[in-house]
């Protein structure tokens, strides 16, 4: 449990099971995004569950939305998700998990590109090479923010006030740059595309636990931009050239995309 987690003795201990609480948060959506396999998704299961009740949920009114997750959850698998999944994300990329394909402009999508990598980078992170994927892969990016939002918990219980600032900066600098910039609107996407998604695969049901994490992933990032007062300039819709085709992720064979727990360089 996370309380666990947090000696009595040490100072901040509301400010600290706060941060706990949105890296857990934070995780349990990476997982939720990864490619659906039985273990992932008992392990988001257990975050959620754990994750309740927690200050970080019932204050910002979250709930609701944990709870439709949950019940979503009741009438679907991973053997019956993973077909949706690779409909919507891996082969005709119905709703890309990118963030550099809401960029219109194609220079600044290496750009962008490079900055993601380079905020991993500085925090001794790297994109496994085990699941190969983009650095701006929704998983990854929340990953990331649950990453370093476990840092400043532990620099907070420490005492390191300087390691910590730079934890926290680093948290709301890359909210504001990149995952606060697009997450709601590849949510929309989501949200819009599921039940087209479902249906190719002849499983509408599996469409509703879709929608959920999709409001769930909005109603977190929106909560908090919200809480640390950062305001990112928003990426409305994903870019679509009129000239192209369906879309084939290059990564379709790839399995799943984001980073293991196990599977990253930390510093």
């Amino acid at each position: 449990m996370i309380s666990t987690m947090i000696p009595s003795e040490m100072v901040g201990r509301q400010q600290v099971q706060r941060l706990l609480g949105r890296s857990a948060l934070y995780e349990a959506l990476a997982l939720m995004f990864a490619y659906p396999e039985a273990e992932t998704l008992e392990r988001a299961d257990a975050l959620l569950l754990d994750l309740a009740e927690h200050n970080v949920i019932t204050s910002r009114g979250l709930g609701k939305y944990v709870e439709r997750v949950g019940k979503a959850r009741e009438g679907v698998d991973a053997a019956r998700l993973a077909p949706v999944y690779f409909v919507l994300f891996e082969g005709s990329v119905l709703c890309s998990p990118h963030e550099t394909e809401y960029i219109r402009d194609p220079l600044a999508k290496g750009a962008q590109l490079a900055d993601v990598a380079g905020f991993y980078a500085a925090f001794g992170l790297k994109v496994s090479s085990a699941h190969p994927s983009t650095p701006d892969e929704i998983g990854t990016e929340l990953e990331f923010m649950a990453h370093i939002t476990r840092k400043e918990a532990y620099a907070v219980v420490r005492g390191w006030d300087e390691r910590a600032a730079i934890a926290r900066d680093a948290g709301r600098r890359f909210l504001e740059l990149h995952l606060g910039r697009w997450a709601g609107s590849f949510a929309a996407d989501l949200c819009g595309r599921a039940d087209e998604a479902a249906v190719t695969r002849d499983d509408p049901p599996t469409a509703v636990w879709f929608h959920a994490v999709g409001e769930l992933l909005q109603a977190s990032v929106s909560a908090d931009l919200a809480g640390l007062r950062v305001y990112p300039a928003l990426l409305s819709t994903r870019y679509r050239d009129p000239d192209e085709g369906s879309l084939v992720c290059p990564m379709a064979a790839a399995g799943p995309q984001v980073i293991g727990e196990d599977e990253i360089l930390v510093e």
